[in-house]
């Protein structure tokens, strides 16, 4: 029977448990100073880690729901944002905080545009 390592364990041990968190991206290059000098310092060189660009969010309800009442080719005109994308912002995918910035203020416009319209009738 495998059990839990201890200070004093010998023979078959159990397997030790790894739960992975988010993914981080770590760059290639590193600083290879450390190799030509004694200074300790350069030992403590810290990787280039990178992030996924911008803020990533989610479309709101209320926003989907305005989505709905548009044809794609509108929202594409209006916008400039391609149909992948606003597919993508329909499905409930991540997509920039921009991007979704960009889909309001279209919104807003439309809204404007037509409750002009409407009060010179």
């Amino acid at each position: 029977m495998a059990n839990a390592c201890t200070a004093d364990t010998r023979g078959l041990l159990q397997r030790a448990s790894i739960t992975a968190g988010t993914p981080r991206y770590v760059g290639k290059k590193t600083d290879r100073r450390w190799e030509q000098g004694e200074d300790l310092s350069l030992a403590s060189f810290t990787p280039t880690e990178y992030s996924p660009v911008g803020k990533m969010i989610v479309a709101d309800q209320p926003l989907l729901n305005e989505m709905v009442k548009h044809p794609f080719r509108e929202m594409m005109r209006n916008t400039g944002l391609s149909q992948h994308t606003l597919e993508a912002i329909r499905s409930g995918k991540a997509v920039r905080s921009r991007t979704l910035a960009i889909l309001k203020q279209s919104f807003e416009r439309m809204c404007q545009h037509f409750d002009s319209t409407t009060s010179e009738n």
